[in-house]
């Protein structure tokens, strides 16, 4: 599906990321290119981004022109990361409706300008598409990820990291999830690398933020 959007609009990827109940990003469920993949792990461990804000709000959040002011002050670390990775456009369309949200299908382009009426049409009807396939996917099918690893096990590994540092720390399991991101940022690291140095228990987190 995100392969057939990519071709029809003419963008240079598009990718899908899995949000938890409250709209938090929990990973990156597909990506059809490498800028897909870095718009998304950046958002994804910044805790920012138009792909969040669409999951979050369940209304697509359309960016014609990153590098616009309203764009950096609502997204300022984003903004800046993803413009220095080449991103100059995105468009994200949530996935799910009202409390059922799993995520957003995003449009990531390399240069400026609007979407357009079809392009805002393959938008939404691919987000709607990807809502039906995440929904009646069998329990034993998985989903390659742009690199050849599969969804499922990176997934379970995220939930499992968020639920051993919630006890960590003693915190939400929102908060434990900004936790991971925080420390994926600062080291320059993928949700998914830190969830497996946590649970194969290479990495500790301390109620210290300074070590965490």
């Amino acid at each position: 599906m995100c392969e057939a959007c990519a071709e029809l609009v003419h963008s240079h990827g598009v990718g899908v990321i899995v949000s938890s109940s409250t709209g938090t990003s929990t990973g990156s469920y597909y990506a059809t290119s490498d800028l897909s993949r870095i718009s998304d792990e950046l958002q994804t461990a910044l805790g920012q981004g138009p792909s969040i804000s669409a999951a979050a709000e369940g209304t697509p959040v359309l960016v014609p022109d990153l590098s616009q002011p309203q764009a950096r002050r609502r997204w300022p670390v984003f903004a800046e990361s993803a413009s220095a990775q080449g991103l100059r456009s995105l468009f994200a369309f949530p996935i799910g409706t009202g409390v059922a949200m799993l995520g957003a299908l995003t449009i990531h382009r390399s240069d400026t300008g609007p979407l357009g009426e079809e392009g805002l049409a393959c938008g939404l009807a691919s987000a709607e598409a990807t809502l039906d396939l995440m929904l009646h996917r069998g329990p034993d099918t998985t989903v390659p990820w742009a690199n050849g690893s599969d969804l499922g096990s990176h997934q379970v590994e995220v939930h499992q990291a968020a639920g051993m540092v919630s006890v960590q720390l003693d915190v939400a399991m929102d908060e434990a999830y900004a936790r991971l991101r925080a420390h994926a940022f600062r080291h320059d690291l993928t949700l998914a690398d830190v969830a497996t140095e946590v649970v194969r228990r290479r990495l500790r987190f301390s109620p210290d933020p300074a070590t965490g």
